[in-house]
This record gives C-alpha cells, structure tokens and sequence, in this order.
C-alpha cells in the first residue's frame, strides 16, 4: 500500500481499499469515504470479489447513491434484511445511505461495476424545481431504496439498458463525455421514479437507525469481550428485539457480524504491521489465539501467517 494512504489509515483509523484507479476509505461506522472529484462527482469503479480478503465485499455505506452492473456472477447482495441474487446482465440501484454487502454464490466468482454519484449530482441547485418537484419526495421513499434489475423482466430493460449507455460512455471518455452522461443519468432517474411513489415510513427508519447504532457500537468495541444484554442496553431496547432489528437491518446475527469485521481487522494488522498471530488475536477481541486461527482458516482458506506470507510475496 503507498505510504500516503497508509499514514491516512493510521491517523483515522479507516481501512483502505484500491479499487481500479479509485481509493476509498471505510471508517469505524463502515462509512465508505470515496475520493470523488467536485466538478463531476461521479466515480466509476470495477470490481472482483476474488482480490477481497475474505472473498465478498463487507457491509458498508456511503453517501452516494450507486448503480452497479453484474458482469460475472451470479453474486448475492444483502440489503434492508433481504437478499437479491443477481446474475451477468442484472443490475441495481442503491440510494444514498443504506447498508450492503456483496458475496458470490461460487467462491471467487463475482465481477462488476458499480457508479457512485453524489445526489447533488440530480437536484441542480437547492430550492430548484427538479429538487422540489422530483428529487426530495421520492428520495426517502421505500420502494426507492433499493432498486433490483433483472434482464429477464421487461420492465427492467430499459433501466438495464441506460445503465449500460451511461458506463460505456463514462469508461470512452470522449469529447463532451460529461453532458453525455448526464443526460442518461438525469433519464435513469426519470425511468426509477416512474416506477415508485412518494411515502415516507417513519418505523422503518426509526429500525435502521437503532440498527445502526448497534453496528456503530460494535466498531468502537469490537476489541472487547462484548454481551447482547450490554448491546441491547446500550439502544435502550429487549435483547430480542436487538437481534431482530440486526438481523432484519443486515441480514446476519449480530455475532456473526462481529467475528468477520474482527476478521477484516485482523487481515489488515497482518498485511501492515509485524505484530504477532497472539497481538493481533487479542487486539481483534478474539478470545483465544487458537479460535482466531480457526476461524481465520474457515473464512480465508489459509492460516494468519499463511496469509501474511502469501501477501510478503506478492509484493
């Protein structure tokens, strides 16, 4: 990893992905911090779920909304508590804000692009009529927080077909590019709204919110030995309906969440520092270095000081 971003993981303690030309950083509220540029802020990326540590793409968000493209698969990706199976072809729309992963159905198989645009990007300038009349009321609706795109579906052609359009022109470049694509974003999301209405449902938000506030906790304390009852207490409701609301939120238990971001800590003290297989199972939280180990097995397919070698060689 260069040096820069390195020191910039160390100073905020953020992890840092590479991702085509593209570095993002993912904060302790798995919160993906993208470097998008001010005068287009839309970013295109490309992604192999095989170069990831632990094979799939870890729970995040982030304040662009993203469309993402299927080109290898079929992939899984979990969100708002459901899964949607995906296969080359498929698409879906992610808005701003809301909580995902992506893991593939075969082990190493798993390929796609995926844009990140700024809402801004969509409303002009604040108080404008294209932010009044059609960004703020549809933004928070549910049916348009997520947006799966089959090609089997008639429906979903058109949309599948502008989402092409739009990456093939992003990935030319050629002159005059940036109008280009901003026509076929402005149209992608006329097609989206079309299909859903304006509604607000303050329950659900209220439930991701509580369901965030558990995951935000566990990053913080993910390094200790952690209970549901200090969980539960912690957002003020029952043991069961903190489980419920995780589950439902992130599609997981809460513990099996825990163990992977453990894990996803531990491949970065691997990869970045000499600590010992014992220092960096008891900074993890794990609560023995054997059960690390096991579970480092399990989920990576090689022992710590497997992966740390393998990682040495590589570069």
């Amino acid at each position: 990893m260069h040096k820069f971003y390195q020191n910039f993981a160390d100073k905020y303690n953020y992890l840092v992905y590479i991702g085509g030309n593209h570095v993002f950083y993912v904060d302790n509220n798995q919160k993906a911090i993208f470097e998008t540029s001010f005068d287009f802020p839309l970013i295109l990326n490309e992604t192999y779920l095989k170069d990831k540590p632990l094979g799939f793409t870890n729970w995040h968000w982030h304040e662009e909304m993203q469309f993402e493209l299927i080109l290898e698969g079929p992939v899984v990706m979990t969100l708002l508590g459901k899964d949607h199976t995906l296969h080359p072809g498929d698409g879906i729309f992610i808005n701003a804000n809301v909580e995902h992963m992506t893991r593939p159905v075969t082990p190493n198989v798993g390929h796609y692009l995926c844009l990140n645009i700024l809402p801004s990007v969509l409303t002009l300038f604040r108080g404008s009529v294209i932010e009044q009349k059609y960004y703020l009321p549809y933004a928070k609706s549910p049916q348009l927080q997520v947006v799966p795109m089959h090609r089997s579906v008639e429906d979903d052609q058109p949309l599948l077909k502008e989402i092409d359009e739009l990456f093939h022109t992003l990935r030319e470049a050629a002159f005059g590019y940036e109008l280009d694509a901003y026509e076929h974003l402005l149209h992608l999301w006329k097609l989206l709204i079309l299909r859903t209405k304006p509604a607000f449902d303050p329950a659900e938000q209220s439930g991701r919110h509580e369901a965030r506030e558990i995951l935000s906790y566990l990053h913080a304390h993910y390094s200790e030995r952690l209970t549901l009852d200090e969980l539960a207490s912690k957002v003020h409701i029952s043991k069961s309906e903190c489980c419920r609301m995780f589950r439902t939120a992130y599609g997981c238990s809460i513990f099996t969440y825990l163990s992977d971001y453990r894990l996803q800590k531990s491949i970065a003290l691997l990869s970045d520092t000499q600590l010992s297989v014992l220092e960096i199972s008891d900074l993890c939280g794990f609560n023995s270095t054997s059960y690390f180990i096991k579970t480092f097995r399990e989920k990576v397919g090689q022992t710590p000081l497997q992966y740390r070698r393998s990682r040495q060689n590589a570069t």
